[in-house]
């Protein structure tokens, strides 16, 4: 019998580090993170920009109800999902470099922060036509984050929405015949995202421009949380898995 299954191991930054039964707690984390930041920018973008900024499936179906009723938000409606279509391209592009996952990630993760970020910047600054720079920025970096948490392969946690989860929840459940695996994991994501929405909802509020920027800090954050390394906690990350 081979022994390359009992002792399997990658390499990563030179270090040996054993395969893991379950999923890698730093992208579960950040995953979270991202889904929490996802759900402040798709309230703030459907209360001030009339739009969504990453919720594509949404945001057709808006054009299409505004088409019905003739109302004027067809154009930024084409605008997100132009942009939005840009950023995957850019992302796929990024996802398929010779690096490890957890730094792809974290690489794409940590320019999207950047980009909410400078969009936040383009809203405070009232710029002439800004709701439409602003809207494309984010559409812009909702594709690339979307990039981003495909390649993390995490199952029904491939994009910020809850009927995956929900569904994964169900369909896994011991009462359809399921052993109840990544159960909490689905939980947090739901919660994350609800809890997003309701701090963008709060926020935005107040600032629209604060709560673009505290979603920009929030991915910026999960990008950095997948390279950091140098600290007892980071390590003993390293070597958590989750379900």
């Amino acid at each position: 019998m081979s022994i390359k299954p009992l002792f399997s191991f990658f390499f990563f930054r030179g270090e040996i580090m054993t395969a893991r039964t379950g999923h890698d707690a730093k992208l579960v984390i950040a995953i979270l993170m991202v889904t929490m930041a996802m759900g402040m920018l798709d309230a703030i973008s459907l209360l001030h920009l009339k739009i969504f900024a990453g919720y594509m499936t949404a945001t057709i179906i808006l054009m299409a109800v505004n088409i019905a009723t003739s109302q004027a938000i067809v154009l930024s409606g084409l605008e997100a999902i132009a942009c939005y279509f840009t950023g995957a391209i850019i992302g796929g592009r990024l996802v398929r470099r010779e690096r490890h996952t957890r730094l792809v990630v974290g690489d794409i993760l940590l320019g999207v922060g950047c980009l909410v970020g400078l969009a936040a910047f383009v809203w405070c600054a009232q710029l002439r036509g800004g709701i439409y720079i602003t809207l494309g920025m984010l559409s812009l970096a909702m594709g690339l984050q979307t990039s981003a948490t495909r390649h993390a392969k995490l199952p029904d946690m491939v994009l910020p929405a809850a009927t995956m989860v929900l569904h994964g929840l169900a369909h896994n459940s011991t009462v359809a015949g399921g052993t109840n695996s990544g159960t909490w994991r689905r939980l947090a994501a739901i919660a994350s995202l609800f809890v997003g929405a309701v701090i963008g909802t709060l926020v935005s509020d107040k600032n629209v421009g604060i709560g673009i920027a505290a979603a920009g800090a929030t991915v910026f954050a999960a990008g950095g949380l997948l390279h950091w390394r140098r600290h007892p906690l980071a390590l003993h990350l390293d070597k958590m898995s989750i379900p």
